[in-house]
């Protein structure tokens, strides 16, 4: 029962809806709700990513949440560049299979329903098995203004493991 309340819980936190204290109507605060039209996905940097990915930007830290959210679709092959996040990084698969690798471990693969939980600091990559698609939500947390430490890219030979 654990896992599926701890599941329900992450993934109500990432929904694109804003909870605050309600207010009369037309005062600020309250419920926003941030449609999909109005965040369009758009291509992830060639000097972050190798091969076609997508980035949709579910949610940024605001004055009451520290952390920030994307869908991240990677094509085939696809893959980020090697990467560490200040404040740790929660990945939620929703489609497709994949790999994540930790920087010096195995290539370990990723399906849709697995939730990967990298610490602080740990250098690390993640993108699409070479036969298929992967969707997942990227969760983080910002730390002195940074969500994420941008490295070198993961070679072909990294990548195949």
């Amino acid at each position: 029962m654990k896992p599926i309340l701890a599941m329900t819980v992450l993934l109500a936190a990432v929904t694109p809806l804003t909870l605050a204290k309600a207010g009369p109507a037309g005062a600020d605060g309250g419920i926003q709700i941030s449609t999909g039209q109005e965040r369009p996905s758009g291509p992830g940097p060639s000097e972050n990513f190798t091969g076609q990915v997508g980035v949709k930007p579910l949610f940024d830290p605001n004055d009451a949440r520290t952390f920030g959210a994307a869908e991240v679709t990677f094509s085939p092959c696809a893959r980020t560049a090697w990467h560490s996040h200040p404040g740790g990084q929660t990945l939620i698969v929703t489609s497709g299979t994949g790999w994540v690798q930790q920087w010096g471990g195995p290539r370990q693969p990723i399906n849709p329903g697995d939730v990967i939980w990298t610490e602080p600091g740990v250098k690390h990559w993640h993108g699409a098995r070479q036969d298929t698609e992967m969707t997942h939500i990227a969760v983080q947390a910002t730390v002195d203004g940074r969500p994420v430490d941008w490295m070198e890219h993961v070679t072909d030979e990294q990548y195949r493991g």
